[in-house]
């Protein structure tokens, strides 16, 4: 049972390591609007790190009293970011 469940474990990280990536193409780097609790403002995804945090940060902070910048889990991606084209 033990290997089974090491075994588990590495396929569950590996399979963490393939969405962060995923995640790291499709937002890194990227201008985004987001909504956090503070207010909505415009940003860039500035860093998606191996432990999956993510941090956007935005110019505009001193005019909008919003933070210089902010982090969350990327699992909760989609509930603060949207892609500007």
């Amino acid at each position: 049972m033990r290997q089974a469940k090491r075994k588990q474990q590495q396929r569950q990280a590996m399979a963490r390591r393939v969405m962060i990536e995923q995640v790291r193409q499709k937002w890194l780097e990227k201008p985004v609007l987001f909504t956090i609790p503070q207010g909505i403002g415009y940003g860039v995804v500035y860093l998606i790190s191996d432990d999956g945090d993510v941090i956007v940060v935005h110019a505009d902070y001193q005019e909008t009293g919003l933070p210089p910048a902010f982090a969350f889990n990327v699992e909760r991606i989609d509930e603060f970011l949207t892609e500007v084209l």
